[in-house]
């Protein structure tokens, strides 16, 4: 799907001019760990794009003084397009598009007061994206959340055209991971060694849980005593 809707058209000028109905935005979801973040880099990277980061934990802090919220999309806008192809990327994008909440007699509760608050770029998002996407260029937005249900449903699917969902890797990625993070680290694995087993048992990990366990057990030490202390399950 990333293949088809992102890289082949935001890399292919050919290929974009040639689909009839242009997807401008896209949400990738899923639980922690399962590659989000790494796609997004890989689309940056195959389509030759620009990025530009507008994730909460990297605007914190910044433009957040009257209509600076405003200006920063229209500037980061108006940079892609000329730029493009360009890619918009959202990471934590729940917080840019929260659920709202209610009190207790009903009113909304809200955080509007807050000058770091992420949904002050919401309406600037969606003001300068209907603006600067269009037919005629290759800019893509893609958000990121690993917490869809704190979001707001309807600004969701307004905002994003099509959503993409990232599981748990399967049994057979899960083997191929585990094979893979250990020899990355050096190490040995014997011909008896219950890599089915281990691979079963951890079913619901994702990559990045597969990676830190990994990185945990094979330190520099343990590598080195691999010969004396062979890795056991």
């Amino acid at each position: 799907m990333v293949t088809e809707y992102i890289i082949f058209p935001l890399g292919s000028e050919i290929v974009r001019n040639r689909i009839p109905e242009w997807t401008r935005s896209f949400v990738f979801f899923g639980p922690e760990g399962t590659g989000k973040t790494l796609v997004v880099r890989a689309c940056v990277s195959e389509t030759n794009s620009v990025m530009f980061d507008m994730s909460p934990d990297n605007t914190k802090g910044k433009y957040n003084v009257g209509k600076d919220a405003e200006k920063l999309v229209a500037m980061v806008m108006f940079t892609a397009k000329h730029y493009q192809p360009s890619i918009i990327y959202i990471d934590d994008c729940h917080d840019v598009f929260p659920q709202k909440k209610k009190g207790k007699k009903g009113k909304k509760k809200g955080g509007g007061k807050d000058p770091n608050n992420p949904t002050r770029f919401k309406k600037a998002l969606v003001k300068w994206r209907t603006k600067w996407i269009n037919d005629k260029t290759r800019i893509t937005i893609i958000g990121c959340t690993s917490n869809p249900e704190g979001s707001s449903k309807k600004e969701f699917r307004k905002f994003f055209d099509k959503a993409i969902f990232f599981p748990f890797p399967d049994y057979t990625t899960r083997r191929m991971m585990w094979k893979s993070f250990i020899e990355s680290h050096k190490g040995e694995l014997r011909p008896d060694f219950p890599l089915s087993t281990l691979a079963h048992i951890t079913e619901g990990y994702s990559a990045g849980s597969i990676k830190r366990t990994v990185d945990k057990v094979l330190t520099d030490f343990r590598v080195k005593n691999l010969q004396n202390r062979p890795l056991t399950l």
